[in-house]
Parts: C-alpha cells; structure tokens; sequence
C-alpha cells in the first residue's frame, strides 16, 4: 500500500471530476502555487519544469480568477504524476523533491526535473525511478 499522496492532493484539486476533465478545463492559477509549494520551489526551477519562461510563470500567477491553459494544466499534471512516482519510490516528499531537483548522471547529468518538459523527458525520469526501486543499476 503507497503511502504518497494522490495526485489531487498535491495539486490541490478536488477529486469530484477526472483529472482529464480537470486538464482540460484548465487548473486554477493557485495550483501552479500549490505545486511550486509542495517541492519547494523557487519561481524560476518552476517555470523551468513546466517548460515556459518566468515571466510567464509570474503572468499566469498575477492574472488570478482564471483558468489555466490545457496545455499547461496537462504539464503541471506531468509533473505531480512524477512526484507521486518519486515519493513512492524514495518513501518521503522531502527526499524525492531533493532526487528531482539534483543532477543525475543516469540523466546526462540533468535534474529530473528539467526532463519533466517533454513526454519523451517524463518516460526517461519514470524509467530511472523504476530502475532505483528494483535496484538495478542506475
């Protein structure tokens, strides 16, 4: 039994609708804040993550009472669904934010986290994580 949080907790959505629904109708703004907060980010490794620049990070934060775009929502979904996955492998949200955000020889010596922009990037950090909770070499 996985003691790491449902998605919808780490992105502090309510669980009355399908995440896809959810991505499509677009988060709310405060759940790029609620992501940023649960692996303690800074505003820049966010934006890094989600694959957009600062600016328009702040943009997006600064707008409030509206919805994100699908395409975003569908990225900060990406990335809640790899930290579940790296909370469930490294068994705390502390040690998994620290494996995310610190470089990776497996990874060509990139951050987990910087991979998370792509789905191609995604599947590289989501094979890694298994290969560390088999124990195979990594």
């Amino acid at each position: 039994m996985s003691t790491a949080p449902l998605i919808e907790d780490i992105l502090n959505v309510e669980p009355d609708e399908t995440m896809e629904a959810h991505i499509l109708q677009g988060f709310h703004y405060r759940t790029i804040e609620a992501l940023q907060n649960f692996l303690e980010l800074s505003q820049v490794e966010m934006a890094s993550a989600l694959g957009v620049s600062r600016q328009t990070l702040i943009r997006n934060l600064k707008a409030k009472k509206h919805h994100l775009s699908s395409q975003l929502s569908d990225q900060l979904y990406r990335v809640a669904r790899i930290t579940r996955r790296a909370i469930e492998v490294f068994g705390e949200r502390d040690a998994a934010a620290r494996w995310l955000k610190c470089e990776n020889a497996a990874l060509g010596g990139r951050p987990p986290l910087h991979l998370l922009k792509t789905d191609a990037g995604a599947e590289k950090v989501a094979e890694l994580l298994g290969r560390i909770e088999f124990g195979v070499y990594s």
